[in-house]
């Protein structure tokens, strides 16, 4: 990934098929290769097929016209207010019994609703430097590709401004806002969100007992710094996503068989899901750091290229400003933001249910620390 600068007028030509190295100013320019580098596509194929869904959709993103759409065969999410539910109904109906779920009504207490939206952002972060990617998550088989993805290293306030100019008429795909480590460098945001009233999350519990377990009762755990790195572990679950219309997230499913829950701060965002039964019939790639599908829920030729695909169980929602969408471990997902989205996700854990996937996760943690300190 290029580390370079480039602002917001050198976005166009970075999506219009010009690499990072392309955009650097005189002064920093490499040298002229040898032969001359090809040139990117300027769209992608998941950004074209959300296009020809939206005019599909007449722009108006209904779940009455995901129906039309995806077949009398998809199903709508389940949906519950959040005063309806309780943490112990949630957790035998949902995450043991691995079913996903859309709560209204789960932001009313968070300060994020009320401040949070790009422009407040730009004015609280001026200084931030981010990293906006137009495809992901990032796939080894794209840079096999004439169409790897692309990365633009700039300052929030900029991007800000980029993705309000962003339009449909764009032949590119937007630039997404989905790297940003917005908790772990602002721990004051850790404020203004909730965990859901509804979720039994053991993350910091399950943490901590695997540093007392290694720390054996002899003082440091496993950080080396009294605990210290649960908390920090925590904090690196939570996220925040944030960007135009057209944003993309390709089909997966989370690494270390954590759940998942994303609330929708701003914006609306289509979900499209699939249980982890599914597997064999999303046509899994090989060799990715996570688990990903080549299939495009959103492509209409996509039971031509993946015939097994249309045998799997889709399941399909668009999750509106102030709703949380539950996702338990091993469903696949796929998100496309309908509008500017602002959108917060944690990864979490529960003792009964994915407990061991946490436990694997600190092995990985702990291996790649090793391997910085060799």
């Amino acid at each position: 990934m290029a580390e370079n600068s480039v602002n917001i007028n050198s976005l166009a030509s970075v999506l219009s098929g010009a690499s990072l190295e392309e955009t650097k100013p005189a002064a920093m320019a490499a040298p002229a290769p040898a032969k001359p580098a090809r040139r990117v596509p300027s769209s992608t194929p998941e950004y074209d097929s959300f296009l020809s869904f939206a005019e599909r959709c007449d722009w108006t993103f209904t779940e009455a016209k995901c129906e039309e759409i995806f077949g009398p065969g998809a199903r709508v999410i389940e949906r519950r207010d959040q005063a309806s539910l309780t943490m112990e109904q949630v957790a035998q109906d949902h995450l043991v019994g691995s079913k996903p779920l859309i709560v209204t009504g789960s932001l009313e207490t968070w300060n994020a609703k009320k401040t949070w939206d790009p422009d407040w952002f730009a004015r609280t972060y001026p200084d931030d430097v981010v990293i906006a990617n137009d495809r992901a998550p990032a796939r080894k088989v794209d840079r096999m590709t004439l169409r790897p993805q692309s990365s633009v290293r700039i300052k929030l306030p900029q991007y800000v401004k980029y993705m309000k100019s962003f339009g449909r008429d764009e032949k590119a795909p937007p630039l997404y806002l989905n790297g940003w480590h917005a908790f772990k460098e602002h721990a004051e945001l850790c404020d203004d969100i909730e965990s859901p009233a509804w979720i039994e999350d053991h993350t910091v519990l399950i943490l901590q007992q695997i540093d007392k377990a290694i720390a054996g009762g002899g003082g440091k755990g496993a950080g080396g710094e009294d605990g210290a790195w649960v908390h920090n572990t925590d904090v690196l679950l939570n996220k925040v996503f944030m960007g135009p219309a057209g944003n993309i997230t390709r089909l997966h499913f989370d690494a270390h068989r954590a759940h998942g829950w994303l609330a929708q701060v701003r914006g609306r965002k289509l979900f499209v899901l699939f249980p982890p039964a599914d597997s064999g019939k999303l046509y899994p790639l090989e060799g990715e750091a996570t688990t990903q599908s080549p299939c495009d829920p959103l492509d209409p030729s996509v039971c031509e290229r993946y015939p097994k695909y249309g045998g799997a169980s889709l399941q399909y929602a668009i999750l509106e400003e102030g709703e949380t969408i539950l996702c338990p471990d091993g469903w696949w997902h796929f998100a496309c933001s309908l509008s500017p989205s602002v959108t917060v996700m944690r990864n979490f854990y529960h003792a009964l249910s994915n407990v061991h996937g946490l436990v694997g996760l600190f092995a990985n943690l702990n291996k790649k620390k090793n391997k910085q300190v060799k």
